[in-house]
Order: structure tokens, then sequence, then C-alpha cells
């Protein structure tokens, strides 16, 4: 589990955020697994935001905010 907030980190030092977001399902399952109820739920609603919500340039303009205020 350590793996992917290595890779997490790793991806946003590269400012690669398409790393991130392939991430971000897994992390949400750990923190469900964890007990942390309300980070993956968070991480849930990021999702579809970015998904189904936002328009894609929208999308791509606020999806590397979140990512760095880590």
């Amino acid at each position: 589990e350590i793996y992917y907030v290595l890779e997490l980190v790793q991806a946003c030092l590269d400012a690669d955020f398409g790393r991130v977001e392939d991430i971000l399902g897994n992390l949400a399952m750990i923190f469900r697994g964890a007990g942390s109820n309300n980070y993956c739920s968070e991480i849930l609603h990021f999702i579809f935001n970015l998904k189904k919500v936002w328009t894609p340039e929208f999308a791509y303009v606020i999806s590397p905010l979140p990512v760095f205020s880590l």
C-alpha cells in the first residue's frame, strides 16, 4: 500500500496528472478499507466531477490544483 503513496508523490513531482488520476481509484479503495470513509468519499467525489460533471477544459485546469496541496 505504501507503493501507491510513493507512486502518487513521484507522479506529483513529475507533474504527470494522468498517472495521478490512475492512482486515485486505488487510493480511494485503500482509504475505505482502512476505515477512512471521508477521505474515500472526497476522492470519489473528485473523480466523479473530473469525469462526468466538469467540462474537459475546466477539468484540465482544475485537476492539478488539489494534487499539489496534499
